[in-house]
Formats: C-alpha cells, sequence, structure tokens
C-alpha cells in the first residue's frame, strides 16, 4: 500500500447498474488504503445531479448499462464542462471500444478480474489533474501578465519598438510612438530597423545594428529623432535584450525628453541671469561701499587738514621770521631751509589729501614726464640710497610731453617710488621707463615703474585699489596711496595697471595721452 494513498479522503462517483460490483469496488479502494466515500449512480439524470453538487475525485463507469453507458456519461461529464478523472471499468469491453472511450475523453479503462490495479490507475490520474490544474494556473497567469503588459504596452506614455533580436525587422511599435514618430503600423512592421529613415543615427547600417544586439543594453542619453514630418525631437533611448521563448527579441524604450531640455536650458538662462544680476547687485554695492568711504574720507581729510594747516603756517611763519634774521653765511641757515622746504612738501600734501576727497581745480601744464621723475627720485634720494636700492632709468628720447598737473603728477610718482622702496626692506632695484606707448589707438606716453621686491598675493590684486586696503603693518601705511594714484591718472584721462608675482617684485604701467591728443579733454 502508498503511503501517499494512506487514510487519504477519497470521493468516487460510481456510475454502476450493479449493487455487488460497486461494493467489489468499495473493498478494493478501502484496502488500498484510501478513506473512501462513495455514491453510486446508473442514469443521466442522477450522474447530472450528482456532478452539479460537487466535490468529486474521480468518476469510475461500467461500459454498458441497460439505461446507460459511458459514452453518454463522457457525454455528461462535457456538458458540465468538469475536469475530473475518467475511468473505464468494464468485463466485456474491447479493444476498439476501449479506443474510441479515449478519444471521446476517458482517462483510463480496467477489466474488472483485474481491479488489483485500481489505486495506482487512481493516483497516475490524479496525479495528472494536478498537473493540468497547474498548467492551467501557470496559462492564465501568463495570459494575465500577457495582457497587463498589452495595457501598458498599448497604454504607455514613452515610445516602444520591439525588434526581432536576429535580424533587426520591428515586430511591434505601440500607438505612443507611431504618433510622435508619425508612421503607422503597417509601415513599420516587418521593416528593418535601418530602413526607417528617423532611427538613422543609431542603426545607419547593419554593423551598427548588431553592435546595439551584442551589447545586450544600451543608452543614448540624448539623441535627436527627425520625424516624419521634419520635427526633431530629442529622446532617451534605452534597448534591452531578452528571450520570449526561444526567440529573442529588443526592447527600445524611447522617451521624448524635448520639454525637460527645454526646461533646462530655460533654467541654465534663469541661472545665468540670476548670477549676471548677482555679480551687478555686487558691483554695486561695493561701489556704494566706496562712495561711503569716500565719504568719510572727505570728512577725515577736511578735520585733518584744519588740523595741520594751522601749526604748519606757523612753522613755516616762524622760519621764514628767522630766516629774515640770518645772513646767507649763517652757518644754521641750511639746515632751517631745509625745515621750510620739508613744511612746504607737507602742505602739498595735505593739499593732495583733500583733492583726492573732493575734485579741485587743477592746473594743467605742458609737462616732460623725464623731469617730474627725475625730480621725484631727487626726493626720496636719500631713502633710496639708505635702504641699498638702485634706481635704473629707461627714458626714451625723444618723448611726447604730456597734459598734466605737476602737483598731482609728483605726487603720482612719489607715491609709486614709496611703494617700490617698502617692498624692498632688503635692497633691490627700481627700472623706471618712459617711452612711447598706445592708448585708445592714439599716440600715448607709457611710464613703468618696476620693483624687484617681494611682490603682491593674487588674492590680493584686486584689493589693492581700494580705499584704506593697505598690505603694510600698522602705522606705517594708510591704504589711500594707490587709490590716490588712480584717482589722479584717471582725471588726467588715463589708464594704470598693476601685475605682480610672489618673490619676483611688482610693474605697474601708466598710460597718459600724449599732448596732441590731451590738450581738448583737459582743458
Amino acid at each position: 500500500m502508498s503511503d501517499l494513498r494512506r487514510n487519504r479522503t477519497l470521493r468516487v462517483l460510481n456510475v454502476e447498474d450493479s449493487e455487488q460490483d460497486a461494493a467489489l469496488i468499495a473493498r478494493h479502494l478501502t484496502r488500498a488504503g484510501y478513506d473512501l466515500t462513495l455514491n453510486r449512480v446508473e442514469t443521466a439524470e442522477t450522474m447530472r445531479a450528482a456532478l452539479k453538487n460537487g466535490g468529486w475525485d474521480v468518476i469510475l463507469c461500467d461500459y454498458s448499462m441497460p439505461q446507460f453507458n459511458a459514452l453518454r456519461a463522457l457525454a455528461v461529464a462535457k456538458e458540465l464542462k468538469l475536469d475530473i478523472p475518467f475511468i473505464i471499468i468494464s468485463g466485456t469491453i474491447g479493444e476498439s471500444a476501449a479506443v474510441e472511450a479515449m478519444r471521446a475523453g476517458a482517462h483510463d479503462y480496467l477489466m474488472k478480474d483485474a481491479l488489483t490495479r485500481l489505486g495506482p490507475a487512481i493516483e497516475r490520474e490524479l496525479h495528472e489533474l494536478e498537473n493540468r490544474r497547474a498548467r492551467r494556473r501557470a496559462e492564465g497567469a501568463q495570459r494575465a501578465s500577457e495582457l497587463r503588459y498589452r495595457c501598458l504596452f498599448e497604454s504607455a506614455k514613452d515610445g516602444i519598438l520591439i525588434l526581432d533580436g536576429n535580424t533587426g525587422q520591428i515586430v511591434d511599435a505601440n500607438p505612443y510612438l507611431m504618433k510622435a514618430l508619425g508612421y503607422s503600423y503597417e509601415e513599420l512592421a516587418g521593416k528593418e530597423l535601418w530602413e526607417i529613415g528617423v532611427f538613422k543615427d543609431i542603426a545607419a547600417a547593419r554593423e551598427s545594428f548588431e553592435e546595439l544586439r551584442d551589447k545586450s543594453y544600451v543608452r543614448y542619453d540624448d539623441l535627436p529623432l527627425e520625424t516624419r514630418g521634419g520635427a526633431v525631437i530629442e529622446v532617451e533611448f534605452v534597448s534591452n535584450a531578452y528571450l520570449v521563448g526561444d526567440a529573442r527579441v529588443i526592447q527600445c524604450n524611447i522617451r521624448d525628453i524635448t520639454e525637460r531640455k527645454l526646461g533646462k536650458r530655460a533654467m541654465e538662462e534663469t541661472n545665468h541671469k540670476l548670477e549676471t544680476t548677482l555679480s551687478e547687485l555686487s558691483a554695486t554695492t561695493q561701489q556704494l561701499w566706496q562712495a561711503l568711504k569716500l565719504a568719510t574720507m572727505g570728512e577725515l581729510a577736511a578735520s585733518v587738514a584744519h588740523e595741520l594747516n594751522n601749526p604748519l603756517a606757523t612753522v613755516a611763519m616762524r622760519v621764514e621770521n628767522l630766516l629774515m634774521t640770518m645772513t646767507e653765511d649763517d652757518q644754521q641757515r641750511h639746515s632751517l631751509e631745509v625745515i621750510s622746504h620739508e613744511v612746504d612738501r607737507m602742505a602739498d600734501l595735505v593739499d593732495n589729501l583733500l583733492q583726492f576727497s573732493r575734485r579741485g581745480h587743477r592746473q594743467i601744464s605742458t609737462v616732460d614726464t623725464r623731469e617730474e621723475i627725475a625730480n621725484s627720485i631727487e626726493f626720496v634720494h636719500y631713502h633710496l640710497r639708505s635702504r641699498k636700492i638702485e634706481v635704473v632709468r629707461e627714458f626714451a628720447d625723444p618723448l611726447p610731453t604730456i597734459q598734466a598737473d605737476c602737483q598731482q603728477l609728483r605726487q603720482l610718482f612719489l607715491n609709486l617710488l614709496t611703494n617700490a622702496i617698502d617692498a624692498m626692506p632688503e635692497g633691490g632695484t627700481v627700472t623706471v621707463r618712459a617711452k612711447t606707448g598706445i592708448l585708445h589707438d592714439n599716440e600715448a606716453v607709457q611710464i613703468d615703474f618696476a620693483d624687484t621686491g617681494q611682490g603682491i598675493p593674487a588674492e590680493n590684486l584686486k584689493k589693492i585699489w581700494d580705499s584704506f586696503f593697505t598690505t603694510k603693518t600698522a602705522g606705517k601705511g594708510t591704504g589711500l596711496g594707490l587709490a590716490i594714484c588712480r584717482r589722479i591718472v584717471e582725471e588726467h584721462d588715463g589708464t594704470i595697471e598693476i601685475e605682480s608675482e610672489m618673490e619676483r617684485g611688482t610693474t605697474v604701467q601708466i598710460l597718459f595721452p600724449a599732448t596732441a591728443h590731451a590738450a581738448a579733454n583737459l582743458q
């Protein structure tokens, strides 16, 4: 007895006219280990009623009965569309009748003198029944999956193209793709991919398709496709190869990203505009801050000038009185003349400070810059010598004159020389050049101050023009020198630029319009 049959419930519908035969079948099945429920019927009506009640595991049917037979019983089972194992048990069935019954739908047949085979036959048919049900479930699930896929395929808002993985022929295309590209199903189906002009950039030749096929996965993030109507759309193109049964297919997903690209470009343009606006706002803020500093400096300059001019005037008057009482050969006269000269220079510096904070009337004249440079160098000669700084003069001859205020020009040169001196505490060389240059396509005078000093850090090059910005130690610089220099140069319609490299030195280049081109603007 099989362990699988021991104490297993078995519900049998027995189509049999003989109670004795039915009892014989029941004994064999009980001996086979089944917990048996058997119901005997012998007409079509009683069979139909029993089947409608349901719950039967197997139908055991005599082949021939006075009022009924196996073929009619099979017809009843088919009529009710029931899949229940149907086994014929007969003592008289011949081979041809058995074949006819099997063709009609019977699953097996046994002779009544071979009922020892009944248990195994039932087990086999029940196993086959379970297999049939499993196949139907799988087939149903596959049909449902195919239906879901087809619904997704038909309703997708991305283009989907199905290719034969071996030939490159188009097997299917969804409605969205056909509408987007302007092709009908008939125009696409059966064509090889490279025959469709819209895909020429993806598969211009069979070799390109073979690469697409062999890689199994290909992605184009930004692919332009030209529709049949001539419009160009930008798409993402992704292909995947997989098997459907034994057939290899390639699914191409095509997503229109034109709107996304337009949105990205619009965002980039907006960001650029915002950056430009922020840059302009920063520049405006810087200008306002500069104006505020200049206004503050103007008030400071006026206060300083007031405080300095009075004692300077007193000192100048006393020195002048002392000089008037001395003879020309008095040994102390030279010291007083030096004091008088320095007092005058201090007065000029105060005046220049006032000129920086508020534009005043300038004394414009024709100036030979070489002379003013030489005078300025002579003025700081003591400092140059004490710092062991050599001055190299490279003056062109002839050199055009310029229209300038001599006092302001000298202040410009003195500031630049002083900066060069401070940049070379251990000594060095200052090269001063004066030559003909070009400014706004016109003749100009170019003046260079090049030192071999410490240089200016790159991060400070843009700040050096700001008022009050200085890299000098506390008490040694006010941060006004270069701001004054730029103001003087710009008031003379010139330009000033600085180039510097750490440990290599700094070069200041100034361009002034030559006299012939400057007179009209400066008058």
